[in-house]
């Protein structure tokens, strides 16, 4: 392992099995290098338009609690809370569509409207390499890239939430198109990833196969 806990080596036949392309919004490709229900491990890179994103999700929660490395690049992350609408908070805030989300890598069926909230940025801050932030399941959040060379490390702890329950996410218009996602990597491209994971970060991932 280095000093941010990657493995020496990494299957690639488990990548592929476990890694995304256009993962939640066009551009946002993971490769998960570890797997298990206590902790697993994933790269993540932001290519094409995504990287010039004012946000490149929508603000939302987890399943899990996670700490995020930066490897190369720049991110920020923005914090929320919800608040209580028409409430006198003097951060203010914004009305928010909140819509249950059921992933479709669990067999979910994606987006369901359930209401508006009021959410207040409560945090905004810029991340560099080697440094590193944690969110714990129930935090809002969204990140937005600085550098289009950026890759980060997700280090995703056991899940919190059961798999039958919704995580939220919070849109200010509808519900974000799930169309052309979730698209899967072929054992060669996950060898060009980490060929671009290398000459980003200069982190060399020994692959093999079988």
């Amino acid at each position: 392992m280095d000093r941010f806990g990657l493995p020496a080596r990494v299957d690639i036949d488990a990548v592929v099995a476990n890694s995304f392309k256009d993962f939640h919004t066009k551009g946002f490709d993971y490769l998960c290098v570890r797997r298990s229900p206590r902790e697993t491990l994933k790269l993540y890179f932001f290519d094409g338009d995504v990287s010039k994103l004012p946000e490149v999700v929508s603000p939302h929660d987890h399943r899990y609690g996670f700490e995020t490395t930066i490897l190369a690049g720049e991110s920020q992350n923005v914090w929320f809370a919800e608040g209580v609408r028409g409430g006198d908070d003097p951060r203010g805030g914004e009305v928010f569509n909140r819509f249950e989300y059921r992933t479709p890598l669990n067999g979910g069926d994606g987006f369901r409207w359930i209401g508006e909230a009021q959410l207040v940025e409560t945090g905004r801050r810029g991340f560099r390499r080697g440094q590193s932030y944690y969110m714990d399941a129930a935090g809002l959040h969204t990140i937005r890239i600085v550098s289009s060379e950026t890759v980060l490390m997700l280090r995703q702890f056991e899940d919190v939430v059961p798999i039958d329950r919704p995580t939220t996410t919070f849109t200010k218009g509808a519900a974000p198109s799930l169309d052309g996602l979730y698209s899967r990597f072929t054992a060669d491209q996950v060898v060009d990833k980490l060929r671009l994971f290398e000459e980003r970060t200069g982190i060399a991932l020994q692959s093999y196969q079988g």
